[in-house]
């Protein structure tokens, strides 16, 4: 038997299908895992035992049609046809993933509840549509339920996000590294970017706990550029990776990591796989996107905390507030998680 996952969107959206297909084939141990995801998400899918194959399609933020987006998208659509699965569930709530679930040969086709509807071609391909209202849940919590009203499963709730600690990677540059936490300053997304000022308050608290703090970035200039000021400013127990680690290496990283601090990025994600205690600061509310099973402390904007109405968070969410957030919230947050994680080896120790 022969599964098709179509999820083509961010890094850590293929990260958290982990926890269904996990479940999936506990339920089917002798089948053969396949997804398709965006390209560029393959190595945060490495540590997953799980998926015996990775299909990708190129990102669509480029509208312009090109020769060379046209032939890889041929390329893609080839890839696709050459495999016939039993079962491709849809799960990215997009016509352009809907589109190549219907492109894929298939004996059943299914997709999850979506904001709008089906289009009239959409309606005659899938064989199903779950009904599971994951609006204002975790997208774990989204996956999984959805998966699960077509797939008998034997788990009844998500398991953790998946990253094999035995598929990790050394930091060639980390070998130094001692007592660390790991810091994320990087993102695409300009909405959520904080200023570098705040970062330094935030990194210099880090400091008197850690020997080094591990500053972690994509390879965009502007994000090297602040880990390099960050290290320039504080000295060289600021270890920057300067967007060259992969996913492997990072989450080596955050397996022996004291404390994650960030954004809720895939990186944040990935930090709760590697069972790595996490503060986030997150832009809008956390409720659809919190580390999955993770111990992690949520730092939100002020305008947001109270809010409790759904309806209301999601309409919020379009109205991102990275800076109404402070250094010194970020550094209570982090305090309080340090004080807790100790609290807890102590018990450990006394046990």
């Amino acid at each position: 038997m022969r599964f098709l996952f179509v999820k083509p969107q961010r890094i850590g959206d293929a990260l958290i299908l982990t926890p269904t297909l996990r479940a999936v084939k506990e339920a089917y141990p002798q089948a053969e895992i396949w997804v398709l995801i965006r390209r560029g998400s393959e190595g945060i899918l490495a540590g997953c035992p799980e998926i015996n194959g990775i299909l990708t399609l190129a990102a669509p933020d480029d509208r312009r049609i090109t020769v060379r987006s046209f032939f890889e998208g041929v390329r893609d659509i080839w890839r696709l046809r050459r495999l016939r699965f039993d079962f491709v569930i849809e799960l990215s709530d997009s016509h352009r993933g809907r589109l190549f679930a219907c492109l894929a040969r298939a004996k059943r086709r299914y997709t999850m509840k979506l904001y709008g509807k089906l289009n009239w071609w959409e309606q005659r391909l899938f064989a199903g549509q779950s009904i599971f209202p994951w609006e204002h849940c975790n997208r774990v919590e989204r996956d999984f339920y959805s998966t699960a009203e077509f797939l008998p499963l034997r788990a009844t709730t998500p398991p953790p996000l998946v990253f094999d600690q035995a598929q990790t990677q050394p930091w060639p540059e980390g070998g130094t590294l001692t007592h660390y936490c790991l810091l994320q300053i990087g993102t695409w997304k300009e909405y959520e970017r904080w200023p570098r000022e705040r970062w330094k308050e935030v990194a210099s608290y880090l400091l008197e706990h850690f020997d080094q703090v591990v500053v972690s970035t994509g390879s965009a200039p502007r994000e090297v550029e602040e880990a390099l000021w960050l290290r320039q400013e504080l000295g060289n127990r600021i270890v920057c990776t300067l967007g060259k680690t992969t996913w492997a290496q990072v989450a080596g990283l955050l397996y022996a990591a004291g404390l994650y601090v960030g954004l809720d990025t895939g990186a944040m994600h990935l930090a709760a796989a590697c069972g790595c205690p996490i503060v986030a600061k997150f832009t809008t509310t956390e409720d659809r996107w919190f580390p999955w099973l993770a111990n992690y402390r949520a730092v939100v904007p002020e305008s947001y905390r109270d809010v409790s109405d759904p309806d209301l968070r999601r309409k919020m969410r379009r109205e991102p507030k990275a800076d109404e957030i402070e250094s010194k919230q970020l550094i209570e947050a982090c305090e309080d998680m340090l004080h807790s994680c100790q609290a807890a080896s102590d018990e450990q120790i006394r046990k």
